[in-house]
């Protein structure tokens, strides 16, 4: 049996990358390269296939766009995101969005061959906790976190330094602020994120990896 494969990714040079190591796949057939959504979602239309791999950094529709019409327009269809961004919040949400599988651009061959073979035979694909890193500061995911939570980054700053066991006066001093200013900000993240004192806020923090 062959399987339909198309390649959806904003860089010429990875798409060439990727199409030479699953040459040697002979149950694979490259049926398009895409780098853009919009052509991404035509070429599904036309080939429905059955393994979309997808990066998420992409012109007209992005990645986690073409997720959702994929997975509810295209049953049949399974789809492996590959991408540069490791933060465990964002492989939760693809993985909540049904994608059948996630892999970071700079795994081995192997390993994306490996992800390949797993999701044909009907099995899903996500890295371990262990594979994981902290969500930095600057990074894409870093902003959809503060807005699903409506925090600002001086609330995370304050946040981080909580959870390393700083005083109110401490936290001021380091942040050339006022105490009264440090306890408003304490206040409104524990309203925020609703929890009731600094066990909660460590709990939230572990599970989003900030610390």
């Amino acid at each position: 049996m062959s399987y339909k494969i198309i390649l959806a990714d904003d860089h010429q040079f990875l798409l060439e990358g990727i199409s030479t190591v699953l040459k040697d796949m002979p149950d694979i057939e490259i049926v398009a390269t895409v780098q853009n959504g919009f052509e991404l979602m035509d070429t599904v239309a036309k080939e429905k296939p059955s393994l979309v791999i997808l990066d998420l950094n992409m012109p007209g529709y992005d990645g986690l766009q073409c997720l959702q019409k994929i997975k509810a327009n295209y049953t049949g269809t399974k789809v492996l995101v590959l991408t540069n961004y490791n933060q465990p919040e964002l492989v939760e949400e693809v993985r909540k969005m049904k994608a059948d599988g996630y892999l970071i651009k700079n795994s081995s061959a192997a390993a994306l061959k490996e992800a390949i073979t797993i999701i044909l035979e009907g099995s899903t694909y996500f890295p371990d906790d262990t594979e994981l890193k902290v969500i930095p500061d600057d990074s894409y995911f870093f902003d959809n976190f503060l807005k699903k939570y409506q925090l600002t980054k001086r609330e995370v700053e304050i946040i981080r330094l909580i959870c390393r066991e700083m005083s109110t006066k401490e936290i001021a001093a380091s942040l050339f602020l006022s105490e009264l200013t440090i306890n408003t900000h304490r206040r409104n993240i524990l309203r925020k994120l609703d929890v009731k004192n600094v066990a909660g806020l460590v709990n939230f923090s572990k599970q989003n990896q900030l610390l």
